[in-house]
């Protein structure tokens, strides 16, 4: 089996080598690692884990845990084995840049967010409130337009933000929408500079599509013949 864990540790050196060690011992190979976040003499790392078919994820928790200063914030099956945080950012990109519409790159940014940030639901919300592309068991109209309004973007001030995040939106401002992403945990710092950076081609985009599209309906108005 293939397993994302997500790991507290101290930021020191050797911390890293302690916790593949203790993986070693139960013959777990790490096939993926990635630091999301540090701060406060700590680091949550990342990393994709293959293991026996006869270790238990309780297993797992108690031989890290054991470890002084370790902890095991996630640990969750991986079906998508070809997970790859850098790789899935390019691709959203490349899909995304491939559209010719804007409301297919609605739809893109959607899908494509949930795969590069493993968001549990990602949605795309109109300045008028509706939802116009979406992905996962989303929260309601309501409650999205509730939240945008009431909780600061995700992109003020990320370095400080709050360890429990776990729902934030992000402005496109050219496209007059917002994206709105909830995981099954915490969004970290790491994951957070990812969804910003998305978020700013995902614009980009939209205002070059939106030019495009205003290019074409001045050349065919009337008064052009």
């Amino acid at each position: 089996m293939t397993y994302l864990l997500r790991v507290w540790m101290p930021d020191r050196p050797g911390a890293l080598g302690v916790l593949t060690s203790r993986l070693g011992d139960i013959n777990g190979d790490v096939v993926g690692l990635e630091i999301i976040e540090r701060g406060a003499g700590l680091a949550i790392d990342e990393l994709t884990v293959s293991l026996p078919a006869d270790v238990s994820a309780n297993r797992v928790v108690e031989i890290i845990g054991a470890e002084e200063g370790f902890k095991v914030e996630d640990l969750r099956p991986l079906e998508d084995t070809s997970y790859d945080p850098q790789l899935d950012m390019l691709a959203a990109a490349a899909q995304m840049l491939g559209v010719e519409t804007q409301d297919e790159l609605t739809q893109e940014l959607a899908e494509h967010v949930s795969r590069a940030v493993r968001t549990s639901w990602t949605c795309v919300v109109g300045k008028d409130g509706y939802v116009l592309g979406s992905t996962g068991d989303r929260p309601n109209d309501h409650w999205l337009d509730s939240f945008i309004s009431g909780s600061p973007s995700g992109l003020s001030d990320s370095e400080n933000s709050s360890a429990s995040i776990d729902t934030i939106w992000l402005p496109l401002p050219a496209a007059s929408v917002t994206l709105v992403v909830g995981g099954d945990g915490v969004i970290r710092d790491r994951e957070r500079q990812r969804l910003a950076a998305l978020a700013r081609i995902a614009d980009a985009w939209f205002r070059r599509l939106k030019e495009k599209a205003d290019a074409t309906a001045w050349a065919m108005h009337p008064s052009r013949n």
